[in-house]
């Protein structure tokens, strides 16, 4: 992954890669995009490295985008 120009890894599950990916072709951004903004937002989105800047991300993106009966409807 490039971030700022600069190349760096990050160690996320399967899930958050799809989620990751999904995020960028719904808002027309490259992944290495996405990841450079959130990599500028580390301190906003209480995250102490990139990875967990993208779980946090992830998460509140498609909980955001999820109505409420839909989150009732998905509880296991």
């Amino acid at each position: 992954m490039i971030i700022d120009g600069k190349r760096t890894s990050m160690r996320l599950e399967a899930a958050f890669w799809d989620g990751l990916a999904e995020i960028a072709r719904r808002e027309e951004v490259t992944v290495g995009t996405l990841c450079t903004r959130l990599a500028g937002e580390l301190d906003s989105l209480s995250a102490g490295s990139l990875s967990s800047a993208v779980r946090v991300y992830v998460l509140s993106y498609f909980r955001t985008a999820v109505p409420t009966q839909g989150r009732r409807q998905a509880r296991c």
